[in-house]
């Protein structure tokens, strides 16, 4: 194995260990937070320069690969997770299989989120950690919604199922390189299924008068996107 075939797995280690770590520690987190809105909204904007920055780029380039047909593959994830927020909206909000249906949805999430950054790694381990630090952050959001939503139940064993989500992903980058065509439809139904978590959990940060947190962590993910961009 090549020296940069060993660093890229060390790197992919790397942002699956953070992304891991986060899921462990989050609990910890729920009682350190002080002001949840702007915390949510900053994590809001991280989310939304990662899907703008990063993942609507990627679809671009996929293009290429692909063909048109990578956006109706990006729509489908959007869809899906749309259908399922639809689905458990009330009366059926308390129905037995929401739990298991949510978290199904954010393994998958999770498990994509590491295989496609591990795909498109940045040109240093910093940065690489910068970035997988930046994405963290959204994640500890999620989970915090996720608790609001089924309580001890999550903290107990559902965050343990994400943890294996993140696994799992990592899991998949140790496997032979798959063709381009199935990387970036894997990448195209994250961006999909991750651009419709964002806006439905983050935009009524308008309603709360959280507008400049949550332009904090759009600058901060834009100056991090830079900063790849220049190293490279």
């Amino acid at each position: 194995m090549s020296l940069d075939a060993m660093s890229e797995q060390w790197e992919i280690l790397l942002v699956a260990l953070v992304l891991g770590a986060a899921h462990v520690i989050y609990p910890r987190i729920a009682r350190l937070r002080r002001n949840p809105a702007q915390q949510a909204a900053f994590s809001g904007g991280l989310s939304v320069g990662y899907v703008f920055l990063h993942l609507i780029p990627s679809l671009d380039a996929a293009d290429g690969v692909v063909g048109p047909r990578i956006y109706f593959v990006a729509l489908l994830g959007f869809v899906a997770f749309y259908g399922l927020d639809v689905l458990f909206q009330p009366p059926n909000h308390t129905h037995p299989t929401k739990y298991h249906a949510y978290l199904s949805a954010f393994f998958l999430y999770d498990g994509l989120l590491v295989f496609t950054l591990g795909l498109q790694l940045p040109p240093t381990p910093l940065l690489t950690l910068v970035f997988a630090v930046a994405i963290a952050l959204d994640v500890l959001s999620t989970d915090l919604e996720l608790e609001d939503d089924f309580g001890a139940r999550f903290v107990k064993s559902g965050r343990w199922v994400l943890f294996a989500g993140v696994a799992t992903g990592y899991a998949m980058s140790l496997l032979r390189r798959p063709h381009p065509f199935v990387v970036d439809t894997l990448t195209a139904a994250l961006a999909g299924f991750m651009m419709f978590h964002t806006f439905n959990g983050q935009f009524p940060v308008s309603r709360n008068k959280k507008f400049l947190a949550f332009a904090a962590g759009l600058i901060v993910f834009g100056v991090l996107h830079v900063m790849l961009g220049a190293a490279e």
